[in-house]
């Protein structure tokens, strides 16, 4: 036995693990992190799972030579994305040679001739690697929290309230075990949240968090904060957009990386801005700028007669928010 005063569960997550006949015993199967562990770069590999994770291992791997086809039970890539933002990023990586079979069900996994095969829909994939990339869970099995009282969900992630209290006084939990959104920066928040609970004044929670950006790392990098203009309106606000093509900013221009679009929705009562969606490059850096806005709850207007430096990316700033109409 292990006691503490006080203790702090971050044991992460792990691959979620289908049950697909056959892939257990394929020595072709890979995770994220196992798929980076190999010497030789697979000549062909089979990506299961078109999500974030899924793209961005088909973006890298597309780009290190490997010929790539994502399969993916879904009708369409990205369903919660902006559905145009969706059907760019399909059209760019499929321009990369990345095959997509989408609606695909997968049937059974096998070993063949020193290969390994992924049977879609009566189609026989031929893989020198399989990475399995849809999605991870909480990584709570074979902790035994029942001993201690630590209530889990239906997920097996660990329950927690807005300070990260479990239902266990003195034990928090932080990171992905604890569910929720699965980001290096949530988890870096988590320990913000933790340490003024536990040592400081005790002010901060998760109450906090009303304005996250997040960025998928495929080329060119795909990157949204707040809303999409479907979910704005599903939410009964009446809206504005702001549309601008990648190849109309001078910047992109420079670097050869013209392939993206962005867009943002404004709340048209408030001039507020409700989301934001960015493909293009660097557009990982660009997005803070607009969640920072966000944040301080300021008009896009901000954004629209902001000075940046000139030539930047940042800059496109000016004109997606002087689309707005």
């Amino acid at each position: 036995q292990i006691e503490g005063e006080k203790i702090f569960i971050n044991t992460g997550s792990t691959t979620v693990i289908p049950d697909i006949r056959g892939l257990k015993e394929s020595k072709y199967i890979h995770t994220s992190t196992t798929l980076m562990d190999l010497e030789q770069l697979p000549e062909k590999l089979v990506i299961i799972g078109a999500g974030y994770i899924g793209l961005e291992f088909a973006s890298m791997y597309s780009a290190f030579g490997s010929e790539v086809t994502v399969v993916d039970a879904a009708e369409k890539l990205l369903p919660r994305e902006d559905e145009e933002i969706a059907d760019r990023v399909k059209t760019i990586l499929e321009g990369k040679g990345i095959k997509f079979l989408l609606k695909g069900k997968i049937e059974e996994i096998f070993d063949k001739n020193e290969k390994g095969y992924v049977k879609v829909s009566g189609e026989e994939v031929e893989a020198d690697a399989i990475l399995v990339a849809i999605g991870r869970k909480p990584n709570t099995e074979g902790l035994n929290l029942e001993a201690a009282g630590v209530k889990t969900d239906e997920k097996g992630a660990v329950t927690v309230d807005e300070t990260l209290q479990t239902s266990i006084d003195n034990i928090w939990a932080m990171g992905d075990v604890k569910g929720g959104l699965q980001f290096t920066y949530i988890s870096l928040d988590d320990f913000r949240i933790i340490r003024d609970n536990v040592y400081g004044n005790g002010n901060r929670t998760v109450n906090d968090r009303n304005v996250i950006p997040y960025s998928v790392f495929i080329n060119p990098p795909l990157s949204r904060v707040g809303m999409t203009e479907s979910e704005a309106v599903s939410k009964g606000y009446e809206v504005k957009t702001g549309r601008l093509e990648a190849m109309a900013i001078p910047k992109a221009k420079i670097e050869g990386q013209t392939d993206g679009l962005l867009k943002t929705v404004i709340d048209a009562k408030t001039d507020k801005i409700l989301g934001c969606t960015l493909l293009c490059n660097t557009s990982h850096e660009m997005i803070n700028v607009v969640a920072a806005v966000m944040k301080a709850e300021q008009k896009y207007t901000f954004l629209k007669d902001m000075i940046f430096t000139h030539p930047t990316m940042s800059e496109a700033l000016n004109d997606l928010f002087g689309s707005v109409k």
